[in-house]
């Protein structure tokens, strides 16, 4: 019994020194751990609880205060990510929108692009894509304007298929390792300009990929004034410190209750890597997960995004 005292009790220390690591440092390292800081947390709290249920003294409850401490914190880091409340006193327009990691290797582009033409959105950010390139011509009855689909692009990883216009399209590559994952446009949307912005990030633990990355985002973004949609694989939830600091210098905020994307083997306690964000006055009224990902390593997101109507006089 003392062993398992004893090994409890460290476990429940190094959880929560885990959860406080992104704290201490920008190291690329300690931003990776940030963005499982809600699982760690979790951890934190049930490992505390059974040092306490197996010690039962004053000293025992010193971690378990720590742990609930640290989920109070998460969850104000949470929060201050979180879109501000509709104005009530604004006429609205919905958007919908759907981001969808396809996995390049999956075999179901069919079943793919039927959902997307049954879906009926509005604007679809398609990563990973290769699985419906051949089927592009028969999403352009549902879906007639693309960015990313012309020319050599279309063998990148990333298009946007749209029902509107797409003006001052923009392809980019944020950083060395994967080319053309980043896209920013902008279409007309209830009397006014909407930018649309869809990007796939590298995995947080190729050293500071990921950071460099989201630097050039910013950058890139840094000239964009008015409502925005971005959508993609962050490859990390939004606990990451430099996904909440890339948000904070861009204005993005999140819903409130994000659906876990990954793994699709176990989206009871996965991690909600894939976001669909918003600028303000942009707001997310309705986020949900695709029920069946057809075959991929990911699940879709669906969102249905109110923008403001902008009087014909203010439009012009």
């Amino acid at each position: 019994m003392g062993f398992l005292r004893s090994l409890v009790a460290i476990c429940a220390v190094l959880t929560i020194f885990l959860g406080l690591l992104p704290s201490l440092s920008n190291l690329w390292l300690f931003a990776f751990v940030g963005g499982m800081r809600m699982h760690i947390t979790v951890a934190a709290l049930i490992l505390s609880l059974a040092l306490f249920g197996l010690v039962k003294n004053r000293w025992s409850l010193l971690p378990l205060a720590a742990s609930v401490l640290l989920a109070i914190w998460v969850g104000a880091l949470h929060y201050g990510v979180v879109q501000p409340q509709l104005k009530q006193d604004q006429r609205y327009t919905t958007l919908k929108l759907i981001e969808f990691n396809m996995l390049g290797h999956n075999r179901n582009g069919d079943a793919i692009a039927q959902w997307l033409e049954d879906q009926d959105g509005d604007v679809v950010y398609a990563l990973e894509s290769s699985p419906i390139w051949a089927h592009l011509d028969e999403l352009s009855e549902a879906y007639p304007y693309c960015a990313g689909c012309s020319g050599d692009v279309q063998r990148g990883d990333l298009i946007v298929l749209s029902k509107h216009p797409l003006e001052d399209v923009g392809i980019f590559s944020l950083g060395k390792m994967s080319p053309n994952r980043f896209i920013r446009t902008r279409i007309t949307f209830g009397g006014g300009h909407v930018f649309l912005v869809a990007m796939h990030l590298v995995k947080p633990y190729f050293d500071a990929e990921q950071q460099i990355e989201l630097t050039r985002a910013a950058h890139i973004l840094k000239d964009a004034e008015g409502p925005m949609i971005l959508g993609g694989d962050f490859n990390s939830s939004l606990l990451s410190p430099t996904v909440q600091a890339f948000m904070q210098e861009v204005g993005l905020r999140s819903h409130a209750r994000e659906p876990r994307t990954w793994p699709v083997s176990a989206p009871s306690i996965g991690l909600p890597i894939d976001h669909i964000l918003v600028r303000p006055p942009a707001h997310i009224t309705a986020l949900s997960r695709m029920k069946d990902s057809i075959g991929s390593n990911h699940f879709g997101l669906i969102a249905d995004i109110s923008i403001p109507v902008v009087p014909v006089d203010e439009a012009r």
